[in-house]
């Protein structure tokens, strides 16, 4: 074996023993990074960061894909709340007054029972000394097929919200 041989297993020894060199002082640190990673965690135990950090993205994300979908339930069932309201008959006009001049104390009315869009009946009921007579005239959108009296008029504006200070 010549020296430039020789010199040239010494230089590639030399490399290597610094490359396990190398290689231990790397495996010491990344097992120091791993371990300053570890966490305690409420419970007790114990986990790596990383880990951890993927799970609770996990977790993260499906609450809220949940928190989208519930999202959209409600937004539906408001949706359908919303039109089933709309076809709920509500008590928003009601006319007190005297029909006949011979009794008091306004015992005749007039009521509004109509939807959201003014559709439904309005209901008079006429009452004197003698006798009471109830009267029913279907309303659509609103308007009536039959002649209103000025009460069942008012009766109608008041409950689709179309009252201008009318005196009956």
């Amino acid at each position: 074996m010549t020296t430039a041989a020789i010199a040239g297993l010494i230089a590639a020894s030399i490399l290597g023993i610094i490359a396990i060199i190398l290689t231990v002082v790397l495996w010491v640190r990344v097992r120091r990074l791993r371990g300053a990673q570890t966490v305690l965690l409420p419970d007790g135990s114990t986990g790596n960061l990383v880990d951890l950090h993927a799970t609770l993205r996990r977790d993260v994300l499906a609450v809220d894909q949940a928190i989208r979908q519930l999202t959209t339930q409600v937004d539906d069932l408001a949706e359908s709340s919303e039109r089933e309201i709309g076809k709920c008959l509500r008590v928003n006009g009601v006319v007190r007054y005297d029909a006949y001049g011979d009794m008091g104390g306004q015992q005749s009315w007039s009521i509004a029972l109509l939807d959201a869009s003014g559709t439904g009946s309005v209901m008079t009921c006429l009452h004197a000394r003698d006798h009471a007579r109830m009267y029913v005239k279907e309303v659509t959108n609103g308007v009536s097929e039959q002649r209103l009296s000025p009460e069942e008029l008012t009766a109608i504006a008041m409950a689709t919200g179309n009252v201008q200070d009318q005196a009956v």
